[in-house]
């Protein structure tokens, strides 16, 4: 029975070809717009989270607030090893200052703006990062305010080429360092930096002091125990920062402490509500396309009301009926339905292609779901002009003209 009035449906759609498809263009407009909503907004919470994981997702980064008129203090060393005590801040594993400030680095006449960072020698364990050429620099070379400096493949790329870059002298402001490795490939932001030891940033590149004479720091990274301790850590971080600048109870902070987790579950919580109501928009033309199916059966029924008469005269049942023209609905919303998939699949391929490290792809949750709405807005909108089918005088239908 199921065959045959699925027979009997395609027949009826394929006698009406035009009809069929403005039939099906609400559906397939409306399924390709929640699907493709649905991988793009799950490709741009996979993009951000992998931006942030490349800045550590158990990293907490407490800094100064400071403004061109801000009298705030800048962080210090001395702060940076308040924070270190584990008496004070158990929740942590590891803690860096750090500098960090924009650089004009010159190499053989090819000159390019870069962030170069302070950093100590605990760089390596707290970014989770590799040297993939060369060395690192050691405690000697802090202690000894060496100019040495570690390079991204980005910059590499900028000022070398194709040449091996350790060894070679560059020139960061006016003063010369000697590149003695290159830093692995992250594929994010951290790619394009140098990084020189801390002593030496802050002697060689600035000489600045905050008011009690000590070395000033941009950042200090903190890395928890593990991911579960990062609100701990944040707090204890937070305390011990209040109590190191004087900050009394009921004061603003004048710091400010951030991990790249939270940040990045903000905004992935953020786009997840905004795919999802963009998604609810989009489900609007569902409904228009489903009101275009049930017209298009009344006007279906109401052409083939001696067709109807002649199959109840013969025996058929309001059953048949029913079932006859609710498979003609459903079938003309699964076919709008799997083009509208094919329409959602080609437009994320494409995304995914022409935006860099974005990947955008139809999961297998969103098609059962596509296909699944589509067969019920078939249902749906096809019971009200399958009901009244099915109800038609047998004798009155076949004397319609």
């Amino acid at each position: 029975m199921i065959l045959e009035n699925l027979r009997i449906a395609l027949i009826s759609l394929f006698a009406n070809k035009l009809r069929t498809i403005l039939t099906m263009l609400g559906i397939i407009i409306g399924v390709a717009a929640v699907v493709i909503l649905l991988s793009l907004g799950q490709g741009v919470q996979t993009y951000i989270r992998s931006q942030f994981d490349s800045l550590g997702a158990q990293l907490i980064r407490a800094s100064a607030i400071r403004g061109p008129w801000s009298r705030t203090e800048a962080l210090s060393l001395s702060t940076a090893e308040a924070i270190a005590d584990p008496s004070r801040v158990p929740a942590a594993s590891m803690v860096m200052p750090q500098t960090s400030a924009s650089y004009a680095v010159v190499y053989s006449g090819n000159e390019f703006s870069v962030d170069v960072q302070g950093v100590t020698t605990d760089y390596l364990a707290i970014q989770g990062r590799e040297v993939t050429s060369g060395r690192f620099f050691t405690d000697a070379d802090m202690d000894n305010y060496a100019q040495v400096a570690l390079i991204g493949v980005e910059t590499v790329e900028n000022l070398f080429d194709t040449a091996d870059p350790v060894g070679k002298y560059i020139r960061i402001g006016r003063v010369l360092f000697e590149v003695i490795g290159v830093l692995d490939d992250t594929g994010g932001q951290n790619d394009d930096l140098v990084v020189v030891p801390l002593t030496t940033a802050q002697l060689r590149l600035n000489g600045e002091r905050t008011t009690n004479g000590d070395r000033p720091v941009n950042t200090i990274l903190v890395l928890a125990q593990d991911s579960s301790q990062i609100d701990v850590a944040m707090e204890q971080v937070e305390r011990v920062l209040r109590e190191e600048r004087g900050i009394e109870d009921g004061e603003e902070d004048d710091f400010r402490v951030f991990s790249a987790s939270v940040i990045a579950e903000t905004l992935t919580s953020t786009v997840e509500t905004i795919t999802v109501f963009l998604g609810i928009v989009a489900g609007i033309s569902l409904l228009v396309g489903g009101i275009g199916v049930m017209n298009i059966m009344l006007v279906n029924i109401n052409e083939r009301t001696r067709e109807i008469g002649l199959r109840k005269a013969v025996g058929a049942q309001g059953w048949d009926i029913v079932l006859q023209f609710l498979t003609e609905a459903v079938v003309i919303t699964l076919a709008g339905g799997l083009i509208g998939v094919s329409i959602a699949v080609l437009v994320a391929t494409l995304a995914s292609s022409l935006i860099p490290d974005f990947s955008a792809s139809v999961s297998i949750p969103s098609v059962v779901l596509a296909f699944g709405i589509s067969a019920s807005i078939g249902m749906f909108f096809g019971v009200y002009p399958a009901r009244r089918a099915s109800r038609l005088n047998p004798i009155d239908a076949l004397r319609y003209e």
